[in-house]
Parts: structure tokens; C-alpha cells; sequence
């Protein structure tokens, strides 16, 4: 060995080893420079696609192995991980080699592999489920901790290829930059999508061939073979996942049933992952013998009761104690209802039954895979498919206020059955539009004019203020006359008696001294069932003075700006609260969410911080950033990320379906941004770019716009067929989109002009860490301040950048006037 060999160290053996065995198109030569130019553009876009694809997946795994509190760790982690792989390139000696990329992607397709089967693994094994009744952030922070940071050094992986590919074409950036754009945009269609199509296990596959394939087509042609052979290899998993041998959870069926088992045993008998959820079929066991059914959703966020249809059992209706048996007790009897969040049809069947096979109903349910698993062709255990196909019946599988917008019947029953999601008070569901003033709105013009709406074991004091407000607009009796309150648990009242969850019975027309009595008749004939309050019966004072008070103008109502039910207390928030508080639902989910931001913010300014103790490096090369420039990547991240969540919230209602929402939206707004980056590309390339100032101008004026349009088209095409309103979406998407997709390109171009191109990778790690911290705060601003006030704070982001940036030109001129 020479002694100049000897002389080196570790990291540049490591190095001098990695450049012999790299492919030889990324040696920079000139003579591969268009094979290089292609192979870059394949890997940005590659791995853009994987990467979005992997994070779309957590979003949706992550409710059902971290529990439903922690649901939103995806975003964060995701980002954290790109931002400290493009910041790693600022600690390495020496510059980011391009010879690199070809052995960092089978890394990351190890690494991605890896960390998945760890993660099964983990699960099954060591951690398992706990029930969505059951979490506490205390008891749950080992494994939130390691299964969601499982996935950091995946994105950090992709973190430094991309900030490498980048800093090697940093004077062309605009067109790289599209295509990590259209690469995401492309994932946040095929995502969603497989999942409706695919099983989880198999949409994993999926991922993993793509990462090969990748792979695969950027190495050259002598070492390509080892690279398809591992291709082959996934061929050949992907049968395993079908089977669900492989990426497959095992969760206990006893604790996945525990609310609603009753210390009984469990098992699943199958189970499917799509878009929406995780949806289990599960048996109740009772010394071994069946005991019952449910459909369970992700952690037991809500369940699905299962209820055999009988025909005897409608020629003779039962005499059972059940708020399905109420409208069949009003003086008209009805002849059509409609039955929000139908599952697989039990209210429906019922009442069917009461109403002797008479009554026309329309049921809604939002996740196809519900009536799916019950009816499958091989098995139907509960006479399903018959009682679908009867003439009467009516089970569409579609966004509850969808429906409302589009169908303009009336119905002389509407019975909104439970709503688990809405009642544990969880956050980012697509049911929060059904529990708004405009939904209750929507009820009533549903409603027949001697129709009545029940609300079956759902909260009711926001709905109470929401009729107050709704029947003082209109001529008819006062809202006392209009109400019962029953109670949905073995219980008596307490306090005020609004507690969840209730029965609410309202009739806008007013109850008759007859309906009030065959209801209480019925109710009262339960075992520990109570009347609360009925028209003429009043027998809790607390309760009755809440009914009668007049509007409180003071009171907070949902609405489809606001929808969620429950804010988030900051004021009562405590670092280091005792465990018992956090056994509180309602705090849990206020304290992780706050927490969260804390925490993934506080990593991002530690990290901003370290990197910017580093002075100059061995080689004497730049390592900081103008703070300007820092500020100017911070910014246009954090505007980015709230003028996103808060305008996929928007969509979400416009579209009528939560897949539809995240799939078009942000696919149409990546890929309008792409067309940005891809311009400001060829602007790049002739040296002509337009000023800043003008480009935080139209971003401004875009994102105000943008939220006009949106905000119109809510109130005035709701009820437009999908097909119409998906291109309306793209097309109104697309100038802000255009706009904000120029921020980066433009940043870079900044840096090359006032700093060093070695920082380039910096640049796109700020880029990232910004998104952390605007994706952290989101999750609080719009539970409190709603989505159009975080759209409005981008924008005012915006704003201050058009004034810090049209100011130096102003200075210019006034100085070199005499």
C-alpha cells in the first residue's frame, strides 16, 4: 500500500472506493452529458415519486399503529427527514458528488425496505395496537416515537439525493424542480388510487418496484442487471403480500374490540386497508361461542353494527325500545327517510321493520370497503344482498354532504345515526362538514314539511344553538316546541344534561301532545331509559333553562370555514401535565397536537441554528446562508404549506369526497407548480427572471383570488356533477399553483447570485424545514382560526415579502436622484 493511499482518512477511502464503483455517466464528463441529464431527470422524478407515495401511505397507516391522536405525525416526519438529508451535505468535506446517486438508490430502496419490515415487525411484536379509548400520550410515546421516526433516515436518504441532483444543475433548477414536482404530483394520484384498488401490502410492492425501476434505469447497462433481477424479486413479493404474509399487521382482536366486546374475546376474521381507513371485520366470541359482529375502523375509532335481515321480522315489527322506532311514532307516518352514515344498513333495516317493508330509504355511506367485506359473493352471512336489492332501498356509497348538495329530495324521516369520528372529537375527517350550521341547514331543507330529524347518539349543545338561529329565520312554532333530548346510555342526567352522547329528536313543524306521549311511552319502557326533555315535560330544570334561553350571539357554532367541533385549548396546555389529565380525550388531543408543534418546531430552529454555528469548512468554503435568503426560504415555505392544507380543506367539501380532495387538489397544485418551476427554468436559462417583488405580488393577489373562487364555488355549484367540478378545481388551482412553484427556482437563482453554489443544497433543506414548521402550526391555526384566516395569514406572508423586496429598489431610485 502507498503511502499516499495511507494518508487518507476514512471518509475519503470510503469516497475514492464509491467513485471507482459509481456509474461511469456521472463522472461529468462531456461526452455523457445528455445520457446524464436524462438520468438525473429519471431520479429526481423517481424519487419525488416514492417519497410522496411513502408519505401518502403513513398519513394512512399512522391512525392505526400510532392511534388516532397522533395521526398527523406523517407530515412532520416526512418533511424533518428530507430537510436533515439536504442539511448532511453541509457537514461532509468536500463538494456533493454526482457519482454518489447511482449507490444511493439501491441504499434507499434498502433503507425503505428495511424500515418498513422493521416497522411490521415492531408492531406485531413489541408495541401491537392500543385501543382509540385507550391512548395516552405518556403510555404511547415509546412507540410513537419509534415507529413514526422509523421512517427519518428513508426521507433523509432522499433528502441527499435530491439536494445533490439539484446542486449539480442549480443554473437550470427550474426544470429539475418540475419534475420532483410532477414526480409528486403523479404519486398523490396513483396513491389514493391504488389504495381503492389494491390491498396496503400490495400497494407497498408497488412502491418498492418503482424504487427498483428507478434504480434500475439510471445504471448503466453493464450493472443494470442486477438491478432488474431485484425488480424480479418484488414480482415475486408481490404474491406474498396478496397473501398478507408480508407487510401485513396482526393486531389483537380483543383490544381492537375493547369498548365494544365487553370483556369478551375477539377475533378478526378479515380485514382491508383503502383511501378512507383500515377496516375490520371482527367476531365476538363468549366462551368461544359467537356473540356478535362489528366492522371496526382503524383503532376503534368507530364500529359498525351488523344486523341480519328478516322477513318475518317486517310482517311482524317488533315492540323494541330503539330511537329507529321513532319516526314511525309521529302522527303522519312516514313514507320516505333518509339514513346518514348507513355503514352496512342496520338503521336501515330497522327501520324497515318498524314501518312493515312500507318505508322508501335512502342510506349514505362514505367508505365503500364497509358493505363490501359483509356482502362478499362467497359469503353473506346476514342476508345483506337481499335487502339491497329490494326496489325501496337505497345504500349509495358517497360523501354525506355531498349528497346533500346534489339530491334535492325531501324525506319525511332523516335519521343521522352514529357518528364515532365526530363524537370521539377527532380533527382532519372528512364527517366534520356534517356537523356544521350550513349542514344543519342542509338537513332541514331535506326535510318534508312534517318531517322529522333524530340524532342518534351524537352531542347536541352546538346543534341546539345552530336550530335556535336556523328557526328564528323562519314562521313557526318556538324552538321548545320543536325538541326531545333522550338519553343514549344507562344513565341519568348530569349537570346541564347536554352531555354526549344523546338522543335528539327535532320536528321543525312542533310535537304533538300525542307524539310527545307514544315517544315517552316507548322510551320510558326501556330498563334505564329517560326522557330528558319533551314539549309539556320538563323534568330537569338545568336542562329545560338551556332549551329555552334565547340565542347566545357569544356561542361558537361549527361552521364549513370552522367545522371542527372541538378547539384546541392553548390556554390550559401543560408541558408536563399529570398522566391522569391526559386521560381526558378532549386534552390528550389538544396537548399532542400542540406538543407536536412544539416539538417538530423546536427541532427545526435547533437545526437551523447548528448549521449556522459552521462557519467555513477544511476547504475554506462558505457555510452560511445571507440571513435574508434564510428568511426568504422560511417564508415562501410556511405561506406554501398553509395556502396547501388550507385550501385541500376547502376543496374537500367542493369535491365532496376526501380521496377526491387529496388526490386532484394536490396533484393539480404540484403540477401547476411544476409548469411555474419549468418556466422560471427557460427565464433562468436566457438570464431573463422576473423580480422578485412582481412574483410575491401575483402570489399574494393569486392566493386572496384563489380563496374567492373557492369560497364562490361553495356557495353556488355544491350540487354540480364530480365530472364538472373536478376541471373547474384544476383550472382555478392553477394560477396560484403556477405562481408558487416559481419560489424556489428563484431562491436558488438568488443564491448563486449572492452566495456560493455549494450552499444550493442548503437551500433545499431550509425549503423543507420550512414545511415542517408551516405543517406544524396548520394543525392548530385552522381548528382555532379556520381555513380561511390561514390562507389569509399566506397571504399577508406574501405581502411582507413584496414590501421587503420592492424596498431596496425604492432606496436605488430615491438615492440616485439628485
Amino acid at each position: 500500500m502507498s503511502t499516499a493511499h495511507t494518508a487518507k482518512g476514512p471518509w475519503q477511502r470510503l469516497v475514492a472506493r464509491c467513485n471507482r464503483f459509481a456509474d461511469d455517466d456521472f463522472d461529468g464528463s462531456s461526452g455523457n452529458a445528455g445520457r446524464l441529464r436524462h438520468k438525473l431527470r429519471v431520479t429526481v422524478a423517481g424519487v419525488a415519486f416514492s417519497l410522496l407515495m411513502l408519505e401518502i401511505l403513513l398519513t394512512r397507516m399512522y391512525p392505526f399503529f400510532l392511534g388516532d391522536i397522533s395521526a398527523f405525525f406523517a407530515i412532520p416526519v416526512a418533511m424533518f427527514g428530507l430537510s436533515l438529508g439536504a442539511l448532511a451535505l453541509h457537514w461532509i468535506r468536500g463538494e456533493a458528488q454526482l457519482r454518489w446517486i447511482p449507490l444511493l438508490l439501491p441504499v434507499l430502496l434498502a433503507v425503505t425496505l428495511l424500515s418498513l419490515l422493521t416497522f411490521f415487525g415492531l408492531f406485531n411484536h413489541v408495541f401491537n395496537l392500543a385501543h382509540h379509548w385507550g391512548q395516552n400520550p405518556w403510555h404511547d410515546a415509546p412507540k410513537t416515537a419509534v415507529l413514526s421516526l422509523l421512517f427519518v433516515p428513508v426521507f433523509s436518504i432522499g433528502g441527499v439525493i435530491l439536494a445533490t441532483a439539484f446542486a449539480a444543475s442549480a443554473r437550470t433548477i427550474g426544470r429539475l424542480y418540475a419534475l420532483d414536482l410532477f414526480g409528486s404530483a403523479l404519486a398523490c394520484l396513483a396513491a389514493p388510487l391504488l389504495l381503492q384498488l389494491l390491498d396496503l401490502p400490495l400497494v407497498i410492492c408497488v412502491l418498492l418496484a418503482v424504487l427498483s425501476l428507478c434504480w434500475a434505469t439510471v445504471w448503466s447497462a453493464r450493472r443494470r442487471l442486477l438491478a432488474l433481477v431485484l425488480v424480479g424479486c418484488f414480482v415475486v413479493l408481490a404474491p406474498l403480500a396478496g397473501l398478507q404474509l408480508v407487510f401485513t399487521e396482526q393486531p389483537d382482536a380483543s383490544v381492537l374490540a375493547k369498548k365494544y366486546a365487553k370483556n369478551r374475546d375477539a377475533r378478526e376474521v378479515r380485514h382491508r386497508w383503502n383511501a378512507i381507513s383500515r377496516v375490520a371485520l371482527v367476531q365476538l366470541l363468549d366462551h368461544g361461542k359467537p356473540a356478535g359482529w362489528r366492522l371496526i375502523h382503524d383503532d376503534g375509532i368507530s364500529n359498525v353494527y351488523l344486523r341480519r335481515y328478516r322477513m318475518k321480522r317486517v310482517h311482524n315489527p317488533p315492540d323494541d325500545v330503539t330511537p329507529q322506532r321513532i319516526p314511525s311514532l309521529m302522527d303522519r307516518t312516514p313514507e320516505s327517510a333518509l339514513v346518514m352514515f348507513a355503514g352496512c344498513g342496520k338503521d336501515m333495516v330497522a327501520m324497515n321493520e318498524y314501518a312493515g317493508g312500507e318505508l322508501q330509504i335512502t342510506g349514505i355511506e362514505l367508505n365503500p370497503l364497509v358493505p363490501r367485506l359483509v356482502t362478499a359473493w362467497w359469503w353473506d352471512g346476514w342476508n345483506l344482498r337481499a335487502f339491497y336489492d329490494q326496489p325501496g332501498i337505497d345504500l349509495r356509497t358517497e360523501e354525506g354532504r355531498s349528497f346533500l348538495n346534489r339530491d334535492r329530495r325531501k324525506f319525511d324521516a332523516i335519521f343521522v345515526a352514529t357518528n364515532g369520528a365526530q363524537h370521539a372529537t377527532r380533527t382532519g375527517h372528512s364527517r366534520k362538514y356534517l356537523d356544521t350550521h350550513e349542514a344543519m341547514e342542509a338537513y332541514l331543507e331535506h326535510l318534508s314539511d312534517d318531517g322529522v330529524i333524530v340524532f342518534n347518539f351524537q352531542p347536541f349543545r352546538q346543534k341546539m344553538e345552530v336550530f335556535k338561529r336556523l328557526f328564528a329565520q323562519r314562521d313557526g312554532p318556538p324552538f321548545s316546541q320543536t325538541v326531545m333530548i333522550l338519553n343514549a346510555k344507562n344513565r341519568k342526567v348530569k349537570g346541564d344534561g347536554l352531555r354526549p352522547p344523546l338522543i335528539a329528536v327535532v320536528k321543525p313543524s312542533g310535537f304533538s301532545a300525542s307524539e310527545v306521549t307514544r315517544v315517552k311511552q316507548m322510551w320510558e319502557g326501556g330498563e334505564n331509559k329517560y326522557v330528558y326533555y319533551a314539549p309539556g315535560f320538563e323534568p330537569y330544570r338545568k336542562l329545560a333553562k338551556k332549551v329555552h334561553a334565547p340565542i347566545d350571539p357569544e356561542a361558537f357554532v361549527p361552521t364549513d370555514d370552522q367545522p371542527y367541533a372541538k378547539r384546541v385549548e392553548l390556554e390550559n396546555f401543560q408541558l408536563f401535565p399529570k398522566p391522569a389529565k391526559l386521560n381526558g380525550e378532549t386534552y390528550a388531543l389538544s396537548w399532542i397536537k400542540i406538543f407536536t408543534t412544539i416539538l417538530f418546531g423546536g427541532l427545526a430552529l435547533l437545526t437551523i441554528g447548528a448549521f449556522y454555528l459552521r462557519g467555513r469548512g477544511a476547504s475554506n468554503r462558505p457555510r452560511r446562508l445571507p440571513l435574508w435568503l434564510t428568511a426568504y426560504f422560511l417564508l415562501t415555505g410556511i405561506c406554501y404549506m398553509f395556502v396547501q392544507i388550507g385550501l385541500i380543506a376547502k376543496l374537500e367539501l367542493f369535491l365532496g369526497n376526501p380521496v377526491f380532495a387529496v388526490s386532484v387538489v394536490l396533484a393539480a397544485y404540484l403540477m401547476s407548480n411544476g409548469l411555474g418551476s419549468a418556466w422560471i427554468g427557460r427565464r433562468q436559462a436566457a438570464g431573463n427572471l422576473p423580480p422578485l417583488a412582481v412574483v410575491a405580488l401575483l402570489a399574494c393577489g393569486a392566493t386572496l383570488a384563489t380563496m374567492g373562487l373557492v369560497e364562490l364555488g361553495i356557495q353556488t355549484l355544491l350540487g354540480w356533477p364530480l365530472a364538472l367540478k373536478i376541471p373547474l378545481t384544476v383550472l382555478g388551482l392553477f394560477p396560484l399553483g403556477f405562481v408558487l412553484g416559481m419560489f424556489y427556482p428563484v431562491g436558488v437563482t438568488l443564491t448563486l447570485q449572492h452566495a456560493q453554489p455549494s450552499l444550493v443544497p442548503k437551500t433545499f433543506g431550509l425549503a423543507t424545514l420550512s414545511s415542517v414548521l408551516g405543517s406544524t402550526w396548520a394543525i392548530v391555526a385552522v381548528i382555532n382560526q379556520g381555513f380561511r384566516m390561514i390562507i389569509e395569514q399566506a397571504a399577508l406572508g406574501y405581502a411582507v415579502l413584496v414590501v421587503c423586496a420592492a424596498l431596496p429598489l425604492v432606496v436605488i431610485r430615491l438615492r440616485g436622484k439628485p
